[in-house]
């Protein structure tokens, strides 16, 4: 009898932790749409302040795949990717009373690494990641420690500025040549949570990190509309 009890209970466990699971990617449009409508604000926000600082970056990874192939956030895309120097860092930091004047934090410690420069927006905690390298002869060496970031210092020599989702952004001369770098010759197919060369794609990796992140933009949707309900600004 208690072998049995004990079994039905698993089952019962099992069965409410997969419709909870079911729940949540079934949510998947509604935080992809939320998300996406943060990241772009948040893309003109950030840019218009670096470059109203003259900070020297370059858009990056998923978000330099947007701008390239839809000419948009990436639907499903989780941040803002961006890249700089290492000697950019102190300049970036000094910024963060204007950026807490549009409504973000800036730390230094974000991400697994802790090394990441990230840009939090206050009301959802969506964010901007800025990435770090340091040159070394023909290459740039991500301050991540990971060969896979690495980026041959040719591929973003020549910055050039194009106009991004109501705002001025600076971007690789030959994006092409760079997404090809980063995410291999086909990547104008579209894959979700597709990470390129930095991690080889993953189908079952992409669904287990769609419930993880869906959870965080329950929440952030909650934040958000609590923030629109109390301000009255959208």
């Amino acid at each position: 009898m208690e072998s049995f009890v004990s079994t039905r209970s698993i089952t019962i466990g099992i069965t409410i932790l997969g419709a909870a699971v079911a729940v949540i990617l079934a949510l998947t449009p509604v935080i992809d749409a939320h998300r996406r409508r943060a990241l772009r604000r948040a893309v003109p926000e950030v840019c218009r302040i670096l470059n109203a600082a003259g900070i020297d970056y370059w858009c990056d990874y998923g978000t330099l795949l947007g701008y390239y192939r839809e000419g948009d956030i990436i639907r499903g895309d989780k941040d803002v990717d961006l890249s700089a120097l290492i000697t950019e860092k102190p300049k970036i930091m000094a910024l963060a009373n204007a950026f807490a004047s549009r409504g973000y934090s800036l730390t230094d410690r974000g991400g697994g690494s802790r090394k990441i420069l990230r840009i939090h927006d206050v009301r959802t905690r969506y964010h901007v990641d800025i990435y770090t390298y340091e040159p070394d002869g023909d290459m740039l060496r991500s301050i991540l420690a990971s060969a896979t970031e690495d980026v041959p210092a040719r591929l973003v020599a020549t910055r050039v500025d194009v106009e991004y989702l109501g705002a001025t952004l600076r971007v690789p001369e030959n994006v092409p040549a760079f997404l090809t770098h980063r995410y291999g010759p086909d990547f104008m197919r579209p894959r979700r949570g597709d990470k390129g060369a930095a991690r080889p794609y993953s189908r079952l990796r992409s669904v287990l990190e769609d419930i993880q992140d869906n959870t965080l933009g329950l929440w952030a949707l909650l934040r958000d509309g609590y923030y629109r309900l109390t301000t009255g600004r959208e």
